[in-house]
């Protein structure tokens, strides 16, 4: 068996590699023979989607890798897909991309990642931002806007309930919460909490503790 870190190298080359595009078409022995030991394809070319790479940044976070490294060689789409995997990991239910259309009378809605676990929900924006200038006010800004799409999200539970099959009559606590890379600790912004991705599960595991710092909505859900 391959030690933890030729694994993780390993992983971070198929993933750079397949950053742009899906098909890996080079690979060397030691790569070969880890990716068989995963159970993906040795022989070339081969493609690696979406799932397979989110799949491979949740192997070498769990064989040691760090965070910010695994992040580096995702894509947005990935990051969603990251965030999502940890909340599944967690037993949440979750639907990516949840969309509003927009029309004459109502604006349109997107939501990145919205997860269900008994009657809680949290809906996530996944802001897969490198370091930049004006980080608290972009913060402040996405802040804001999360927690206005997170209320509306409040009177769409038929909705969800359709795109997810699991969810029962009842009051729901619905938290708005903004996943990144960008910060090193959980801030809190129009209380709404900014955790960074590699504190995600502990923000999970600890959401009970953070209750009275997040801000909430109610939604009611009847079948």
């Amino acid at each position: 068996m391959s030690m933890p870190s030729e694994v993780i190298q390993t992983i971070k080359e198929i993933l750079e590699l397949s950053k742009e595009d899906s098909e890996v078409s080079d690979i060397d022995a030691l790569n070969e023979k880890i990716l068989g030991q995963l159970g993906y394809p040795t022989s070339v070319p081969f493609v690696v989607d979406r799932n397979q790479r989110i799949d491979l940044a949740m192997t070498a976070i769990t064989r040691g890798a760090k965070v910010s490294e695994i992040v580096e060689l995702l894509t947005w789409k990935d990051f969603e897909g990251f965030v999502a995997g940890i909340l599944s990991e967690n037993s949440y239910k979750c639907v990516e991309s949840f969309r509003r259309r927009g029309d004459s009378e109502i604006h349109g809605m997107e939501i990145d990642v919205v997860g269900v676990r008994g009657k809680t929900i949290i809906a996530v924006d996944a802001k897969m931002w490198g370091v930049r200038g004006g980080k608290a006010s972009a913060l402040k800004t996405a802040a804001e806007k999360q927690k206005i799409r997170t209320e509306e999200l409040s009177s769409e539970l038929d909705r969800l309930h359709k795109k997810l099959n699991s969810l029962g009559s009842g009051t729901y606590s619905i938290f708005p919460v903004i996943v990144t890379w960008l910060v090193e600790d959980i801030e809190f912004h129009e209380g709404v909490p900014v955790v960074p991705v590699f504190k995600l599960n502990n923000f999970i595991h600890e959401l009970d503790f953070f209750e009275d710092m997040v801000v909430s909505f109610t939604g009611q859900m009847v079948l």
